[in-house]
């Protein structure tokens, strides 16, 4: 049986990846079944088990989303007339999607004002199926900050986006972000929004967050699509991935147009896994970059 290491580093600490990288030939292999390891139990894990004690909310007969104990009781003092039994709540479905949208937003903009939703942000997504992501009707549409509330699945975008050389660009999400301020992300992600196709929120994201002109971002190709839950403190996130990857020029700069990055950093993929399983990304971001690795390498 391989030790982890034959050698260590001058001043005694556990060697880190990149020192096994560079020093520790005889336990390569040993090192990339590590990595590789830990990598794909960071994808396994994206799918996590709710807890027991979440009510199913049906849509008719449909089970479209989770809520907590305390939103359900929320939910039925604003109106005990809504269905529900043992571990559900029943919205009736007989409305048309605009009559939906506009019921269903009557009652969240009331629930708005005593603090119920973390981040408000005047923008729709489609409400869907979770099992039908490309369903050609959705339900209805919602406004998206109470999409983790309702425990919905939205639907999103994110881009690994590399240079000739292997090295990976990263951004720093700003410390205005209601949700994980501070934390790294991959190059571009966004949400998808009402209406709107995926080809056409990688763009427009392209631009907003990175600055990459339409012409290049057409070159971002998809090659998987990852599915995320887990409970958050506001509920439940569950989001489909939409994963692309692009090679971006080596001469090529990222520049941030809506406040929304506070910096990038373009870094090898030996930082890139260190920092993916230090924690220092998203848990979506995490996952798609660690995606990316197990495809290319770790060095």
């Amino acid at each position: 049986m391989h030790e982890i290491a034959s050698q260590t580093p001058e001043n005694g600490a556990t060697p880190g990846i990149r020192w096994l990288l560079e020093n520790n030939e005889h336990d390569r292999l040993m090192k990339d079944s590590l990595c590789r390891v830990a990598l794909t139990r960071l994808l396994d894990d994206l799918v996590q088990a709710l807890p027991g004690t979440h009510s199913t909310l049906l849509l008719g007969r449909t089970p479209i989303g989770s809520v907590s104990p305390e939103f359900a009781h929320r939910l039925l003092t604003d109106d005990p007339a809504l269905e529900h039994g043992e571990g559900w709540l029943r919205i009736e479905s007989p409305m048309t999607a605009p009559e939906l949208s506009a019921r269903w937003g009557e009652r969240v903009a009331r629930l708005r004002g005593e603090g119920w939703f973390k981040a408000w942000r005047d923008e729709a997504y489609d409400v869907i199926h979770p099992d039908d992501e490309f369903a050609e009707q959705p339900y209805c549409q919602l406004e998206r900050g109470v999409f983790r509330r309702f425990g919905l699945l939205s639907r999103a975008i994110h881009l690994n986006a590399w240079t000739p050389d292997g090295r990976m660009w990263i951004a720093r999400r700003a410390a205005s972000k209601a949700v994980d301020p501070g934390l790294l992300d991959n190059l571009v992600g966004g949400g998808i929004g009402a209406g709107e196709a995926v080809q056409q929120t990688l763009l427009r994201e392209c631009f907003e967050e990175a600055g990459i002109p339409p012409e290049l971002g057409r070159h971002a190709v998809e090659t998987t699509r990852l599915r995320s839950r887990r409970s958050e403190d506001e509920g439940v996130h569950h989001e489909v991935l939409h994963v692309f990857n692009v090679r971006l020029p080596v001469d090529f700069v990222p520049r941030n147009q809506d406040g929304e990055v506070a910096d990038f950093m373009l870094i090898d993929r030996v930082e890139l896994t260190e920092r993916v399983l230090a924690g220092e990304f998203t848990a979506d971001a995490g996952a798609v970059a660690a995606h990316w690795l197990l495809r290319q390498g770790f060095d």
